[in-house]
């Protein structure tokens, strides 16, 4: 999580403007170095710049940068020295009323070792404990003289009178009525000695000395112990937060200023000094001294239910600063997330009939997605009453087949929502058969046999990739890699575009290109945030390389869906329909020429769409921090799996398939503490269910014999053509429907079908129709929607809130380049999958 996000999360929401304003220093270090880039350039990395010879120059960047340190540190310890005053008197006033407590409370020879115990704690606590007794013994010796004195007078005058919160005498007088007078005046002067009222008397129920102290005080102590917590952590997040400020610093302008300046902040002001800590920590254990008197003496006891006290405020009173700001956070992470925009919510449809009255559809019925519902289901029930298929399975599994592509294509519910209603409608419309005997399954076996179908090896093989990917980000090493690499090239716009593209494969290709986009964007945000749109007669013109490196991250992403089996969904749907499957030396035999091309022409594109020539690149440092054990670890794991996967055709007699291999890595990465159980629930789940639910309408468009069907039909049409010819009709029917839904559904709909029709060619390769088939559904480029890189590139802004690309760039660059590299499959693929024999 970042920072700017954190402090959000863990601020008091009362002092949310008086914390470090740390997005505003980043911004100031970001426009320094769009100031200073030339400078930067110029300088080798391991070399920290000077920018002026006078450290008091006001140009001087690190004059400015401090400038903005010391106002922010001025605020918050301003701030932090009125809470103090405020915090430490009401700390000294519960201190003071304990004092109270005990010197006014009837004496019992029961409670004799709490009332020791208690004082000498506040002994050990309050300074001036002794005068402070006697002070006090004082001034209750003289209230109670008064008292006296008072009460003489009123058995004098014999007055009737008596204190309005007294019970009514009773009607009969005489002494009876005399001493119920004088038993109320009793009450009245041990509730008067009371700081705090109580709802009962302590003669009635005969209350002992540590229970009342535990229902009048316990709340006030809980409370001062919430609010010192609440004032250590302020100095705590405003310290990481300037220590965060000067090393983005000094990472941006190659300085050295974090060391110096975090020393100025310990000695020149007060609330960083380390005795003003060390004071604030020593007050809050001396509330836990305090509090342990209700836990049996147990401090340990005392600061955990203390403690659990402070998290049920925070939850209570920040639930909508806290839980909803992290809730947003989730849902705009979670995959095929769209905005919600109220005012295209759909409205109740009003049918006027006439004299006042109408007719009111619920927007429930009348939304657009009810209405995509509705079509469909008729579509579906249509089908299954009239179809072109005799055969009744084929019929039901026919009308399954296009009510699931058109729930797909059209997102009338969730993706994966269709997903699991499939293997419902596929048992109980009797679609499955025996794959050996040909004869229908009852409900029973048709149910065992479609959720073994959907738990397959390949499901294995993705939830590895997610597995890879998940340590590799989660220990740095996938960004470690790529500052590696982009350190390495020469600052120059062209060859840092064709890098950064290169860099993006790779990383697609081990991290799947969901994932991708992201970790590049974040690496190369410092450069985008050097590169300024200009402005022209009057008119803002967005810088051009900045929207040519943004779009190059996101095209290069997307035909990186091909480079490895588990880079993207599409693939692990073709690797279920090919058979024998390809191990991954051979599957790299044929994506690394054909990802090459489809770089070359995306880079070629963009070099003549876009003009940067004398772009300024600032330089891309690597991280320096050295490798501890754990990551040395992932690592070795990572290599030693991906080197399993390219073997898995000579260890299948001991393996079986690619799916145990993942597991075995799962198995490593959990067992030894890499990954925990939180990073198992955080996998993107709806697309693992996506997969299942595409392997099972595969199975059962196969068992019921529809495929067969369908083939045969096609073959008729395509009976005098060649496979490449075949291969090239397909192909481009592929990327048109790739580019208007999604590449995962796409390959869920079309697959089945091209392996069918390659199975019943007079020479069969359904292996090379179906991997090709794959390969294009990564070609599909041409639209924002195109794909998770391009939803996410087309999201990108900079720091004004301005995107970098629009709709018109997208098509204008992602068409042509879906059609060149959708040619660059069919032929160069090809080529070589035909030379290793796939």
């Amino acid at each position: 999580m970042k920072f700017s996000h954190s402090l959000h999360f863990n601020a008091v929401p009362e002092w949310a403007s008086k914390y470090i304003n740390y997005s505003s220093l980043k911004k100031i270090a970001y426009n320094l170095q769009r100031q200073y880039v030339q400078e930067l350039n110029d300088k080798s990395l391991d070399e920290e710049i000077q920018f002026t010879s006078d450290p008091n120059d006001p140009k001087n960047p690190v004059v400015v940068f401090s400038n903005a340190l010391d106002k922010e540190a001025e605020k918050i310890n301003r701030f932090f020295q009125q809470q103090q005053e405020e915090l430490y008197s009401e700390y000294d006033s519960v201190l003071r009323e304990f004092l109270e407590f005990e010197i006014d409370f009837p004496q019992n020879e029961g409670d004799a070792p709490v009332r020791e115990k208690l004082r000498r704690i506040l002994k050990e606590l309050v300074v001036d404990y002794d005068e402070q007794v006697k002070e006090y013994s004082h001034a209750q010796s003289q209230e109670t003289v008064g008292e006296e004195v008072d009460m003489d007078l009123r058995d004098d005058s014999m007055s009737p009178q008596v204190s309005p919160y007294s019970p009514s005498p009773p009607a009969a007088a005489g002494d009876s009525n005399i001493n119920a007078v004088l038993d109320d005046e009793e009450s009245l002067k041990l509730q008067k000695k009371r700081t705090f009222t109580t709802l009962f008397y302590d003669d009635d129920f005969h209350v002992t000395f540590l229970e009342a102290l535990k229902v009048e005080k316990k709340q006030s102590l809980s409370r001062v112990f919430s609010n010192l917590s609440e004032l250590k952590s302020y100095i705590e997040l405003n310290k990481i937060g300037f220590g965060k400020a000067l090393k983005k610093f000094d990472k941006l302008l190659q300085t050295s200023l974090k060391k110096d300046y975090l020393k100025k902040l310990e000695t020149d002001y007060y609330v960083f000094r380390q005795s003003t800590f060390d004071d604030l920590s020593g007050k809050i254990n001396n509330i836990v001294k305090l509090y342990s008197l209700f836990t049996r003496g147990n401090e340990e006891e005392a600061k955990i239910e203390l403690g659990t006290n402070l998290r049920e405020k925070v939850v209570f009173e920040r639930n909508t600063v806290w839980r909803d700001m992290i809730g947003m956070e989730r849902k705009s992470q979670a995959a095929y997330a769209k905005p919600i925009n109220a005012s295209l919510e759909s409205k109740p449809w009003r049918i006027k009939l006439g004299a006042g009255r109408e007719i009111v559809i619920p927007k429930a019925i009348s939304s657009v997605k009810s209405i995509k519902l509705l079509i469909i289901t008729i579509i579906t029930i249509i089908l299954l009453n009239k179809s072109p298929f005799d055969d009744l399975q084929q019929k039901n599994c026919f009308a399954v087949l296009i009510c699931s592509s058109l729930l797909w294509a059209s997102e009338a519910i969730p993706l994966f929502t269709t997903s699991l209603v499939l293997p419902f409608l596929l048992v109980i419309l009797n679609v499955l058969k025996d794959p050996v005997t040909g004869e229908v399954l009852n409900a029973p076996d048709a149910s065992k046999f479609i959720c073994s179908a959907m738990w397959s090896p390949i499901i294995l093989l993705l939830l590895g990739g997610f597995t890879l990917a998940a340590a590799l980000s989660k220990h740095n090493l996938d960004k470690y890699a790529c500052t590696f690499l982009l350190s390495k090239v020469k600052q120059k716009p062209a060859p840092i575009l064709f890098a950064i593209m290169t860099v993006s494969t790779l990383v697609s290709a081990f991290v799947s290109n969901v994932a991708a986009p992201v970790l590049m964007y974040s690496v190369v945000q410092p450069i985008l945030n050097t590169l300024n749109d200009t402005t022209i007669n009057g008119k803002s013109v967005k810088n051009q390389f900045a929207q040519a490196l943004v779009l190059g991250i996101a095209l290069s992403s997307s035909i990186a869906g091909m480079a490895s089996p588990i880079a993207s969904p599409q693939n692990v749907v073709g690797l279920q329909f090919m058979d024998p499957q390809p191990n991954w030396l051979q599957w790299f035999a044929v994506s690394i020429p054909v990802c090459a091309c489809c770089l070359v022409i995306i880079f070629g594109v963009l070099r003549l769409a876009f003009k940067f020539k004398d772009v300024t690149i600032i330089p891309i440092n690597q991280h320096s921090d050295d490798f501890n054990s754990q990551q040395y670890f992932v690592i070795a794991v990572t290599f030693v799996t991906i080197l399993l996967w390219c073997l898995a055709s000579v260890l299948e007699p001991v393996f079986g398939d690619m799916g145990q291999i993942a597991l075995l890595s799962m198995v490593t990465f959990y067992a030894t503490g890499c990954l925990s159980q939180e990073d198992f629930n955080n996998y993107p789940w709806t697309i693992v269910i996506l997969a299942m639910g595409g392997l099972a309408l595969g199975k059962a468009v196969t068992v019921s014999g529809l495929l067969a069907t369908i083939a045969q039909l096609i073959q008729q049409k395509l009976k005098n053509s060649e496979m490449f010819t075949i291969l090239a009709v397909f192909g481009f029917i592929v990327l048109i429907m790739a580019t208007f839904v999604s590449h995962t559904v796409a390959a869920l709909i079309i697959v089945p079908l091209i392996a069918e029709i390659g199975r019943a060619l007079p020479d069969p390769h359904p292996n090379i129709l179906v991997f090709a088939t794959a390969l294009i559904c990564s070609c599909a480029m041409g639209l924002p929607t195109s794909g998770f890189p391009n939803v996410t590139a087309i999201g990108l802004t900079n720091n004004v809130g301005e995107k970098y690309l629009d709709v018109g760039t997208f098509i204008r660059i992602g068409v042509p380049t879906s059609i060149a590299c959708c040619t660059v499959v069919i032929t160069v693929g090809y080529l070589c999958m035909s030379l290793i024999g796939v």
